[in-house]
């Protein structure tokens, strides 16, 4: 007898919150068709609301199915669990539709008051001649600078380059000597000697693509 009123005081408390849960999601299109900040803020905090009753009540079904018999613990567990992760997965959906919708809003009200923006009748509106050469004076800076991080940028390719067509060469020789004192046949040797060369041709052209770049851009630099 108390197993049974156990089992539907338990049951009872399930079916609650399941249907709370529902009401959440309900709020979630709600919130989706909210007309601006305030409507949303109002669905957000209901909703906010039903799912903090879903955490309650489901500690308090997870409290329940530890005194369930061990027949039909394993499977209340599960649908409990099920609770508990439909309500995580509605707080981080709702969490991010609400910034989704505020921060859509907010873009929409700056472009608005850009739109509307007017200038005071005694405001300057110009540029001295001082200030307009100081900022192409900054321009030309700037670009300097970066023509310049881009010129070292290639010379460190380039030295990166050179350095690994030193090495490739110490490898080949080392290569060819090592094979030599294992024996190794002619047409191994000829394998690992056909490979290095591939390696510097490789290296070749990756040569001749950064010159051709840095040749370009400083063509098109120069108009």
């Amino acid at each position: 007898m108390y197993e049974t009123i156990f089992q539907l005081a338990m049951e009872k408390l399930y079916q609650e919150t399941s249907s709370l849960l529902q009401q959440a999601h309900f709020g979630m299109g709600r919130l989706e068709r909210a007309k601006d900040e305030r409507e949303a803020h109002e669905i957000s905090q209901y909703i906010t609301e039903q799912l903090r009753l879903i955490d309650q009540n489901c500690d308090q079904l997870v409290i329940l199915v530890n005194k369930e018999a061990p027949s039909r613990r394993h499977l209340v567990r599960i649908k409990v669990d099920q609770l508990k992760s439909d309500s995580q997965s509605v707080h981080y959906a709702i969490s991010a539709m609400y910034s989704r919708l505020t921060a859509k809003w907010r873009a929409a009200s700056e472009r608005e008051e850009l739109l509307h923006q007017r200038f005071r009748p005694n405001e300057s509106t110009t540029l001295s001649l001082e200030d307009h050469e100081l900022q192409m004076n900054d321009r030309l800076n700037s670009s300097n600078r970066q023509v310049d991080d881009l010129i070292s940028q290639g010379v460190a390719v380039l030295e990166s380059l050179r350095s690994q067509h030193m090495n490739l060469r110490g490898v080949r020789r080392k290569m060819m000597d090592i094979g030599a004192a294992l024996g190794l046949s002619n047409t191994t040797l000829q394998m690992i000697d056909r490979r290095v060369r591939e390696d510097w041709l490789i290296f070749v052209v990756g040569c001749i693509v950064t010159l051709i770049f840095m040749y370009a851009f400083y063509r098109f630099w120069k108009g």
